[in-house]
This record gives structure tokens, sequence and C-alpha cells, in this order.
């Protein structure tokens, strides 16, 4: 048995990013034959949860916890953007 993925997509409060990103990830999970994941839409609607979060801009993407992008948990100039 595998292990379940977690794939969390954080944006803001409406990111025009938001939607194309959900099919970008989508369609990659389906084009790869992947589906033992969930995937959650997170939205981070203060500054104090941008920090909590280390919420880098809308739109971001982690699976299990880490950035997709690579320098993306090296940012420490977290907030709303």
């Amino acid at each position: 048995m595998s292990k379940q993925l977690l794939i969390e997509i954080l944006t803001v409060p409406g990111c025009s990013s938001k939607r194309p990103m959900r099919d970008l990830v989508d369609s990659l999970l389906q084009e790869n034959k992947i589906d033992n994941v969930e995937v959650r839409e997170v939205e981070v609607v203060t500054d104090a949860m941008a920090v909590r979060e280390k919420f880098p801009g809308s739109p971001t993407v982690r699976v299990n916890g880490i950035d997709v992008d690579p320098e993306g948990d090296k940012q420490g100039n977290y907030g709303m953007g």
C-alpha cells in the first residue's frame, strides 16, 4: 500500500491563478495516474495566517508540506500577496 499524498494549493481571496493552478495539478495527477492523493485548496485570509503558513505568495503549491518551488521554502518574507 502506497502512502497518500497531500497536495495543498494556497491562495489569497480572488487569486486569478487559483483555477488554472488547480486544473494544472489535476491534469498532472491524471497524466501520471496518481490517484492516492488528497488535494486541498487553502485560502490565506490574514497576514497572521500567511506568517503561520509560511506563505510566500499566491498561488503556492505544496506536496506533503514541501513547496514545489525550491526557492519557496527559503523565503522569509511571508504575507498576503
